[in-house]
């Protein structure tokens, strides 16, 4: 289920004769002065928060190598094309001073990957995927660029990541210049962050590296916070037109 903060507000209109001082109960006006206004903040583009209980706005469905669906409360993607990885923006707003998190696992043929993606909202910037092989418990950093994936760190290998089918709980924070890489609450990497003022989405990777398909990575938590850029109407609408509107596939290096 997909959540974000809401309010209601309460509006009473006083006309005169409510406010004259000295009538009896008799003579008050009738209660129909008092009007109920529901207004919901997720115009506001709250904070995002989805554990995948129902359909939240995600992609699903299939693509060349590609299937997506919400499966026992997680998101689930499957890749059964060997080499490809495949990025699924969030249906979320565009922030900075990000805070971004997912809990993750493995389902399909060893050496492959699952992982996260923060970066501008147009392919042609600064994207990158924090990557993870629960297998071999290492991790590394990938920049996606006019669709062409490029090793920026790694692999390398780290004890703090759960083998093989376990959950691990992958995080990126941007703030002071530079994006923080963590996995299961341990710092394991970090890159700055030059422009911080640029808003950054974020979404959710899988991969096959190996002829061994499918890959097949569930995921689970998903939480994006910070500094929302416009309201939720304004940033479905770039949605709808956004690099990220539909998952995109990249050749492994």
């Amino acid at each position: 289920m997909r959540r974000s903060l809401g309010i209601a507000v309460l509006v009473v209109v006083l006309g005169t004769a409510a406010l004259s001082v000295g009538r009896s109960a008799a003579e008050a006006p009738p209660a129909t002065n008092t009007i109920f206004i529901p207004h919901v903040l997720g115009d506001h583009c709250g904070d995002f928060f989805d554990d995948f209980s129902d359909v939240t706005g995600w992609f699903e469905g299939q693509r060349d190598g590609l299937l997506a669906e919400l499966r026992d409360g997680e998101y689930r993607l499957s890749v059964t094309q060997p080499g490809l990885v495949w990025l699924v923006g969030a249906p979320d707003c565009a922030r900075v001073n990000n805070q971004m998190a997912v809990t993750a696992r493995w389902a399909g043929a060893p050496g492959n990957f699952y992982g996260l993606l923060f970066g501008e909202d147009d392919r042609a910037g600064r994207a990158y995927l924090l990557a993870v092989n629960s297998d071999a418990r290492a991790w590394l950093l990938l920049r996606l660029e006019d669709d062409s994936l490029s090793v920026v760190s790694g692999p390398t290998h780290d004890d703090a990541i759960a083998e093989g089918r376990a959950r691990n709980r992958l995080a990126i924070t941007r703030g002071r210049g530079r994006i923080l890489l963590t996995i299961n609450d341990k710092t394991v990497g970090q890159l700055p962050d030059p422009d911080a003022a640029t808003p950054f989405i974020t979404g959710l990777v899988a991969a096959s590296y190996t002829d061994r398909a499918p890959a097949d990575a569930r995921f689970d938590d998903f939480v994006h916070r910070g500094q929302a850029v416009g309201r939720a109407g304004e940033a479905a609408s770039a949605r709808a037109g956004s690099a990220w509107a539909e998952p995109v596939s990249a050749t492994l290096p």
